[in-house]
């Protein structure tokens, strides 16, 4: 068992400096004496110009010690070189891509870090998204780097196989990724094999040649052999130079050459029996000092002398690692100092056989002393793998425990939900820190479900005495369960709780006291209290301090925006939108989940005032970004935004897309409201294609969701409500019952109107006003739209409008023949909304030669759909020729032909027409969703 006394020593020193990496797999294993590797490394060269190259041979044929050669060749030329040795624990692509970033940083001295920033911004963030703002800084940046990943086929997660794909498919010329695996990795090697762009390395290549063995025997195993014995050893073990390290240690202690004969024989064996032939060839010679310091550390993945005493219970450590690697045994150091080690992966497996065959009840002690000593040093990852692996979960869930909530604070979640998903039930049910710890977590990796329930069960073992608590942990408590409440849409509950919270008098500047603070302005945005929002928004602005993270204080910028935006004060809800934009694009680059947040409620407002080029810059490549880390507010107007935009350019498919794969959201989060849009917007979508079957289906289905009896309290399910009951007043306008249409928009706009949401009552006054007017009602129609006009003209409404069609055309037009009834409509904001109609008319009419010059675009072929994706990416001609190592003439032809195909005359419009037309390559529709 893990002692109480050394748990709580390394419990009571601040975990402030947590770190999951391990920065000794970002240099290569060195061996202390090398043997050249010419051949290999001339096949090698030939990566300079190529995007991939592929180092496969199965274990123990140099494979990492060549790419070390290789490493040095190319940095002694300049080159920047970035390595990460993986092993099974690294098969997250959390944990994967930190590494790999982490590694490129290093390398270069920086570049990659606004990358990083993603990752650190928000643990849900795509990878996809991190690797697509790597390359970016890369192809900015021009410096040639190679990127060594050394046992790659470690890893068999298909996400991380995806990522690596497309950070290979889009790298630019500068970077170069090299891996080596035991067998052939799981990507599709013939797209860059096809291309020209791939090198491979096998086992043929590695094997040592006469030379190679001469000189290994002579430098490394310091055995002279002659010409006979050197060949007899190299036909023996075919050139692999495990074998060969195993002859010269079998004949490290034999003065009779001749013996070089009979070790020819047993190493000739040897692959088909390692352990076997180490016992009765090498293990026979190492002193029984050595070999008790081999058995205990077998449970190692790295070593350094202080770790190796805690699991020895000697101080020998440093003395037997020198011994080890004196005598050349499996062994390699992995940083420059020498302080750490780690074995050869044969050696490894090998000492784990023995130890498990010959004392294994010794492996669950060695483990639990690996986790104290980690744990000790704050290296948690170690700490509770180890312990996961010593069968003490106490331990594990100690660990966890201790560091939790600073992983949480850097918004690394994933680890934390990894982590306690390996524990039992027993082992985290009295940790109350630990289960608070893990609550957060779900709610902030938005399993508000999951979280509901964790804490709901906390509550129960509070109550029933079997948890202590106390003030602060009571005000955490109500902190998590209001988080929960605002990122499950009930404002209400969110404001009430939120209330309690700071009345509780948290901490200032304390975790606590910032979600207290977001889900308060949350609650009052939605109950109307506009001005209490911007008090309470002032007084944080005051007391702001610059720890606090960047995802929390963006959301809680675009929380205050909120309020104006429910309130309808559209101008000022999107300068404080566009300022928690710039923030976060400043800190962490536009790819980020802070960015999504703002571009969400800023592509709603854009589009509302029909400024379409800012909605696509807004959404630009942000869709998948949006949908994996988005709360519900700002993901809600992102894809409505995202589908209206798809549909008006011709793209009916692709706009059922995005509610379908938003609607996939909103079912697993359990968002009624999301649901809801997305169904109101499927319906008035197939109202528009004619298709009414498909959309009473939606209607039917909404109205099992949304009772029709207006909501009791101001709250957010108003605009839910309000949403669905729209919809329906739409299917009854498409079967023509035109006077119930317009007598449930009635309701609908006096109820949204009464609770100040005044967009939402332009909105639906539009609705009634276009209602009315199909109910033969003119004058009252005129009366009604006269209210929605005054409201739109402070406002910049242009959207609401035109997407009702030739109904509200026709009003518009008897609007400006009517003016002098309506004095309170400027005529110059009706006027501009007939010109918006106008040219909305026109740009329709134009949908169907852009439908046949789509149909003409997918003759492009798969080159020259290449070629077009980077022109997007900004590539000169010049550039886009080296890229495909192909002359820059050619690149002029393709795009000859390419501007004929898409009937454009420049670079722009091919570009403008291929995110148009969404063409079958990632960047060309990434920023069109």
């Amino acid at each position: 068992m893990t002692s109480r006394k050394s748990r709580q020593a390394a419990l009571s020193v601040e975990a402030d400096a947590i770190d999951v990496l391990v920065r000794t797999k970002l240099v290569p294993a060195l061996a202390r004496e090398l043997v050249p590797r010419s051949i290999p490394i001339g096949r090698l060269r030939r990566g300079l110009e190529r995007r991939l190259t592929v180092v496969s041979a199965p274990a123990g044929y140099g494979k990492t010690t060549l790419l070390a050669e290789w490493r040095n060749v190319l940095l002694s030329t300049g080159v920047k070189v970035a390595w990460v040795s993986l092993d099974p624990d690294d098969d997250n692509p959390s944990i994967f891509s930190s590494y790999l970033i982490e590694s490129i940083v290093v390398a270069t001295g920086g570049i990659g870090s606004r990358a990083q920033r993603l990752l650190r911004d928000r643990a849900l963030i795509p990878l996809k998204v991190v690797f697509d703002e790597l390359l970016n800084e890369l192809d900015a940046a021009g410096v040639e780097l190679f990127v060594m990943l050394d046992d790659f086929d470690r890893l068999a997660s298909p996400v991380i196989h995806d990522a690596v794909f497309g950070l290979l498919r889009y790298a630019p010329s500068n970077l170069h990724v090299v891996l080596s695996c035991r067998a052939t990795p799981a990507l599709p090697l013939s797209h860059f094999e096809s291309r020209d762009q791939l090198v491979r390395v096998d086992a043929d290549d590695l094997r040592f040649d006469e030379q190679e063995t001469r000189a290994f025997f002579d430098r490394v195993a310091g055995k002279a052999l002659d010409a006979a014995s050197l060949e007899r050893l190299r036909a023996a073990t075919e050139g692999w130079v495990s074998g060969l390290q195993l002859a010269a240690l079998a004949l490290r202690d034999e003065s009779d050459e001749n013996d070089a004969a009979r070790v020819a024989e047993q190493v000739g064996n040897a692959r088909a029996g390692i352990a076997t032939y180490l016992n009765e060839n090498v293990m026979t010679h190492v002193p029984d000092a050595i070999r008790h310091f081999l058995l205990c550390t077998a449970v190692l993945d790295r070593m350094t002398p202080p770790l190796c005493d805690a699991l020895t219970g000697a101080r020998d450590g440093a003395d037997c690692l020198e011994w080890l690697s004196v005598h050349n045994l499996f062994i390699k150091s992995i940083d420059g100092g020498r302080e750490w080690y780690r074995y050869h992966a044969l050696f490894s497996q090998y000492l784990r056989e023995e130890l498990a065959l010959r004392q294994p009840g010794t492996i669950a002690a060695l483990h639990r002393r690996a986790s104290e000593w980690h744990a000790g040093r704050h290296q948690w990852p170690d700490a509770v793998r180890h312990a996961l692996a010593a069968g003490d979960f106490d331990a594990a869930a100690a660990w966890v425990e201790a560091c939790a909530m600073k992983f949480i604070a850097a918004s690394d979640v994933r680890t934390v939900l990894d982590w306690v998903s390996r524990l039992p039930d027993h082992a985290s049910k009295g940790r109350l820190r630990l289960r608070v710890a893990h609550a957060w977590a779900l709610a902030l990796a938005m399993q508000t479900v999951d979280a509901r329930h964790a804490l709901e069960a906390i509550e129960a073992d509070i109550d029933a005495g079997r948890l202590g608590t106390d003030d602060v942990t009571a005000t955490e408590l109500l902190a998590v369960r209001s988080l929960i409440a605002a990122l499950s849409d009930r404002s209400a509950e969110s404001l009430h709780l939120g209330e309690r919270v700071m009345a509780a008098g948290p901490k200032p500047g304390s975790w606590i006291e910032q979600i207290g603070q977001t889900t308060l302005i949350f609650g009052l945005s939605y109950a109307g209290r506009i001005d209490d929002v911007l008090a309470l928004r002032a007084r944080a602005e005051r007391a702001a301090h610059g720890d606090v993270p960047l995802y929390a204080n963006v959301y809680r910028r675009n929380m205050s925006g909120l309020a104006e935006f429910v309130a309808g004060r559209l101008h000022d809800a999107s300068k404080t939108f566009e300022a928690a934009l710039q923030s976060a694009e400043r800190a962490a680059g536009r790819l980020s989940a802070a960015t999504a947040l703002s571009a969400g409620y800023l592509s709603s407002i854009y589009y509302e005032w029909n400024d379409l080029a800012k909605v696509r810059e807004a959404q630009r490549e942000r869709f998948q970004i949006a949908m994996q880390a988005c709360s519900l507010g700002p993901l809600q107007r992102f894809m409505q935004t995202a589908a209206l935009l798809a549909f008006d350019a011709g793209q009916a498919v692709r706009a059922h897309e995005i509610l379908d794969e938003a609607d996939h959201v909103a079912c697993g989060r359990q968002w009624l409201r999301l649901r809801v849009a997305c169904m109101a917007t499927g319906i008035r979508l197939y109202l528009k294609e004619g298709n009414l079957t498909r959309a009473n289906r939606l209607g039917h289905a909404l109205a099992s969701l949304v009772p029709a009896a207006p909501p009791d309290a101001v709250s957010s399910y108003v605009e839910t409500w309000q949403i669905a009951q729209s919809a329906q007043a739409r299917l009854l306008l498409g079967d023509q019952r035109e006077h119930d249409a317009a007598s449930l928009m009635a309701a609908v706009h006096e109820q949204v109107a009464a609770r100040g949401f005044d967009w939402l009552a332009a909105q639906a006054a539009t609705l009634r006003a276009a209602a009315l007017e199909q109910a033969g009602h003119a004058d009252a129609a005129l009366d009604v739209l006269a209210q929605a006009l005054e409201y739109g003209q402070r406002n910049g409404l242009v959207r609401t409008f035109i997407d009702e069609g030739a109904v509200l055309e026709r009003l518009i037009a008897r609007m400006q023949a009517q003016a002098e009834r309506f004095p309170q409509v400027s005529a110059w904001y009706v006027r501009e909304l007939a010109q918006a109609f106008d040219a909305h008319r026109k740009s329709a009419g134009a949908q169907a030669a852009r439908s046949e010059t789509a149909q003409t675009a997918g003759n492009l072929s798969a080159r020259e759909v290449e070629i077009l994706d980077y022109v997007a990416r900004g590539l000169s001609n010049k550039e886009i020729a080296r890229a495909l190592r192909v002359a820059p003439e050619t690149i002029k032809w393709h795009l000859k032909n390419i501007f004929e195909k898409l009937n454009v005359t420049s670079r722009i419009q091919a570009v403008r027409s291929g995110l148009a037309l969404d063409l079958p390559r990632s960047r060309m529709h990434d920023g069109d969703a």
